[in-house]
């Protein structure tokens, strides 16, 4: 159907009689074929109409194009128009009723649209805008379709107006600063909003647009976009958005708040580069960021621009030169007497402004009532604002500062009486008649300073956060400098949690900044007090459910998420004190309160959690209760929620694993003497690797090697470990082993005793004509030394031989030392040691020299093979870098335990006694093998003798 002759929101009125009418009323058609009527325009005036409600920025949104009108519905629009026959087809009448189901759902999605955003609630608008797009979906799929021409978005003629995004996006920006941050899922809503008005519906965008979607990032809470890319990006899409100096101040202030100074002062210069002019909220940010840099110089450079083009500085400029200054002079980085010079100058200045401004200015006397703090005391600062008191002047960032800049009167409080006394008095001198209710953060403070673990430096911190955002993180202040901190003694903690019933008495709700102190003392202390810590973290989880369920919470009360600043120092506790069931138990109630841990402290959290688990089924019970929560808030409660988002990232799994391993168990009932350890249950084990996999972390090849050298290597090699991990190994479609891999699988089976698997893929390898090298060899070797397979470990050099004869190239041969080592080794095994030993002191030696000679990888490359077997009876002979060429005390010692072995078989066969060999033991047994070969070490390698000169002196 054309796109025109869908029923518009404002002019089509079908009723439900439309089938029976189109059946009946068909004789009419001649009579009113002839009849006079206006013309068909009257649809699109509506169209137009509709659309008028946009901003000014939609003057130049493309006109809806006009289209023919078809017989079938032309005659509800002119009345001139006859109506269909009687025999109009089925088909014709459905698509009629399926178009005005289509334009009803669409009309209905807007208007739920409209009330969504009349409610100014974030969940109705995000779910209204979810069932928005899916209905413009359908209506642009059944307009697209019955039309025989392209559309553009702004041809579609669905019922939205470009104010109703706006508004939407608007008020989700409105809330944000409400609360002082925005959650990442009211982020996307707003990005799906401004993507969508250009691509979706055919809005043009426009500066207001622009601002609003820089302002998005600007207050997001995660750091997962930065904001500076984001407004690169933004300029770089719209070359004609003439950008001005407020975008710019907000992405300034962004980086200002999370103290990124240096990425702060580079966008300053390119702005300047860009050719914008500061103003005035902008230099106050620059002024405010080089007083955090005590670059006191370059403020007063920006103080005296202000200067210039004002002709007086104004009283947000002197509120944050006198804040700035103040805190330099709290924390003892301004250039003494000049630093007090000028905040003389400046804050006589600020108080003529804000005693002559005709209206309160509580963040210009705040600044003034630190500034009599830092100058003449706290108790003077009270005076002055009995002083200057009017209703409202003063507030709760005022009630905080005050508390924080009482240092002395804090540090010497020794009861919770004192500590309600130092209250009462500050609020008296601000609020005579007692408008103002202490909150949590006043109790903190007070709390602080009864557990001494005020934090002094910082006491106008406060306020200089709540300048940029009031969004105020005390407690991040404390737990930074919790372990510098003596441990509170437990008269101390006895008098927090007097003033913590006292306070909970008063009706304040248990929240972080009032709970977290006087718990971190309980888990902190000498000896843990789990239980009371356990009552203050269910009194808080308590009160974070009914907030999120009461729908009459205050809107100044911004919601507070449970981090692991809260929950890391009761899980600290459990650590210290070995308690799994108490860490389960919190564990358990973290999940039932719906809390979101991120999948770095998650890793961190298994490690430690692991670490005092006395079993296996404990160790994987803390990663299967750990593992289930949700890394971030947007996949709090979400059914469809991907593993992704509840399990670990790719550092964390491999972590685990390595944690894991560590870990070793003994069977409980066997005597100590005789208990075995008892390896990972594979299927636990595999089980992360296969979360990773569903987590989208393909495993890499380390990491099933790792796990196969866990199970091969632990005393007693498990089989049924290694299997399940070789069957693993081949459901991996994505995976690509590599040479390493293939060597810890021939050595895990070498090692659990199954030769067969060990000759078949050593097999596979050579008829694919794969990658080996020495740890290959060796591995072979080794397996057929153990099982008498010395036939099938001569073939297997011969076959390396010719291989590497075969060679274009001239490579480093894969018969290394350590190869040579495991083939001396598996002639030994076999009953070859005379041949070993020859081999040793003839073949091996001078192939070793000879490669490395052909390689250069010597320092005497001018000498001879024959010339370094001579040296190498006196001095070992290394390479460049510095690593030992030819036999080593590894070598011969291993042979030594050999001839050992073989002396004393045959001292048994003659009926001697075996006895302890010395080295003046010549006589009985003094021509054995070991001896031989000890008198040969001592001649051919003097320089080695003393290392293995006690190798088989014992019996073995």
């Amino acid at each position: 159907m054309l796109t025109f002759l869908l029923p518009s929101i404002s002019s089509a009125r079908v009723t439900s009689q439309l089938v029976r009418r189109l059946q009946t009323l068909g004789v009419q058609q001649e009579q009113q074929s002839n009849r006079h009527a206006s013309t068909s325009t009257f649809f699109q005036q509506a169209t137009h109409a509709a659309r008028t409600d946009e901003d000014a920025e939609d003057t130049h949104d493309r006109a809806r194009p006009s289209h023919p009108i078809t017989e079938e519905f032309s005659h509800f629009f002119d009345k001139r128009t006859p109506l269909p026959s009687p025999s109009a087809s089925p088909s014709t009448i459905e698509k009629s009723k399926a178009s005005y189901e289509i334009a009803a759902a669409s009309r209905h999605a807007a208007t739920t649209f409209r009330q969504a955003i009349g409610s100014r609630n974030p969940a109705e608008i995000i779910a209204a805008y979810a069932s928005l797009v899916k209905a413009q979906q359908r209506h642009v799929d059944h307009v697209t379709s019955s039309s025989s021409c392209a559309l553009q978005p702004s041809d579609i003629g669905f019922p939205v107006r470009k104010a109703d995004i706006q508004s939407a996006i608007s008020h989700l920006l409105q809330h944000a600063q409400r609360e002082g941050h925005m959650e990442i899922r009211i982020v996307k809503a707003c990005h799906q909003m401004f993507e969508d008005l250009n691509r979706t519906f055919g809005f043009r965008v426009g500066p207001t647009d622009l601002h609003r979607h820089l302002q998005t990032f600007c207050l997001a809470k995660s750091d997962r976009h930065d904001p500076c890319d984001i407004f690169r990006q933004l300029r770089a899409s719209y070359p004609d958005w003439h950008t001005t100096s407020v975008e710019w101040n907000m992405v300034i202030s962004y980086l200002v708040k999370r103290k990124s100074f240096g990425h702060a002062i580079k966008v300053w210069h390119e702005m300047l580069n860009y050719g914008v002019t500061p103003e005035v909220s902008l230099r106050n940010t620059m002024i405010r960021l080089h007083l955090a840099l005590n670059n006191t110089a370059e403020a007063e450079a920006h103080l005296q621009h202000l200067w210039q083009e004002q002709d007086q500085l104004g009283i947000d400029t002197l509120t944050i030169t006198v804040q700035g200054l103040c805190r330099l002079a709290i924390e003892g980085k301004g250039e003494g007497e000049d630093t007090m010079i000028k905040l003389r100058i400046y804050a006589r200045d600020l108080r003529k402004a804000a005693e002559s401004s005709p209206q309160m200015d509580p963040a210009a006397w705040r600044a003034l009532l630190c500034y009599e703090a830092i100058v003449a005391g706290p108790a003077q600062a009270l005076r002055t604002a009995r002083q200057a008191y009017q209703p409202g002047l003063f507030n709760h960032n005022t009630l905080c500062m005050l508390l924080r800049l009482h240092v002395d009167d804090l540090n010497d409080l020794q009861s919770s009486d004192e500590a309600l006394e130092l209250l009462d008095r500050v609020q008296m001198a601000i609020d005579p008649q007692r408008y103002i209710k202490p909150d949590d953060r006043c109790y903190n403070i007070l709390m602080l300073g009864l557990l001494d673990n005020l934090v002094t430096e910082s006491a106008f911190k406060t306020d200089d956060a709540a300048a940029f955002e009031d969004e105020v993180d005390l407690l991040s202040e404390a737990s930074a400098n919790r372990q510098s901190r003596q441990l509170p003694t437990p008269n101390q903690i006895r008098e927090a949690q007097l003033l913590y019933d006292h306070v909970r008495s008063l009706g304040v709700p248990p929240t972080p900044l009032l709970v977290t102190p006087l718990m971190t003392a309980y888990c902190g202390a000498f000896l843990p007090y789990l239980p009371s810590a356990m009552k203050l973290f269910s009194d808080l989880l308590a009160y974070r459910s009914s907030s999120r369920q009461s729908s009459n919470r205050r809107k100044s009360s911004p919601a507070f998420s449970i981090d692991m600043k809260i929950i890391q120092p009761v899980l600290d506790a459990c650590v210290r004190l070995k308690d799994i069931s108490s860490a389960l138990d919190l564990l358990s109630r973290l999940d039932d309160a719906g809390v979101f841990i991120s999948a770095q402290h998650k890793s961190q959290l298994m490690r430690r959690l692991i670490g005092i688990t006395a079993s296996w089924p404990e160790a994987f019970h803390i990663y299967r209760s750990l593992s289930r929560f949700p890394t971030s808030w947007s996949s709090l409660g979400s059914t469809s929620c991907k593993a992704s988002d509840r399990g670990l990232d790719e550092k964390g799994y491999i972590s685990l694993l390595e944690c894991l391993r560590t870990l070793t168990f003994h069977e409980p009932k066997l005597p100590h003497a005789t208990k075995s350890i008892i390896p990972a249950p594979p299927e636990q084990l595999l089980s992360i690797v296969l979360d990773m996999r569903e987590s989208g972390y393909k495993p890499s090849p380390s990491t099933y090697t790792s796990i196969l050298d866990y199970y091969s290597k632990i005393p007693e090699p498990s089989y049924l470990g290694i299997k399940a991990t070789h069957e693993m190994l081949k459901q991996d479609a994505s995976l690509e082993p590599d040479l390493a891999l293939i060597n810890a699988l021939m050595n895990a089976y070498n090692r659990a005793g199954e030769p067969a698997m060990v000759l078949a893929i050593w097999d596979s390898l050579l008829v694919a004509r794969q990658e080996i090298d020495g740890v290959t060899l060796s591995v072979f070797f080794d397996t057929a030394g153990r099982h008498g397979l010395l036939s099938l470990a001569r073939k297997a050099i011969q076959t390396v031989r010719r291989l590497e004869g075969e060679q274009q190239v001239k490579r480093k041969s894969v018969m290394t030392k350590e190869a040579w080592d495991s083939w001396l080794e598996c002639l030994a095994r076999c009953g070859r040691l005379e041949e070993a030993i020859e081999l040793a002191f003839g073949e091996m030696r001078t192939t070793l020299f000879r490669e490395s000679l052909a390689l250069h990888d010597l320092d005497a490359a001018d000498c001879s093979v024959t010339q370094l077997v001579a040296r190498s009876t006196q001095a070992p002979i290394k390479n460049k870098r510095g690593q030992h060429v030819g036999p080593d005390a590894k070598t011969f010692g291993t042979l030594l335990k050999f001839g050992a072995r073989e002396r004393d078989r045959r001292q048994k066969r003659i009926g001697g006694n075996v006895k302890t060999w010395s080295t003046a033991s010549n006589s009985a047994g003094g021509g054995s093998i070991w001896h031989l070969l000890r008198q040969r070490i001592r001649e051919e390698f003097s320089w080695l003798y003393p290392q293995v000169k006690n190798v088989g002196q014992e019996t073995l």
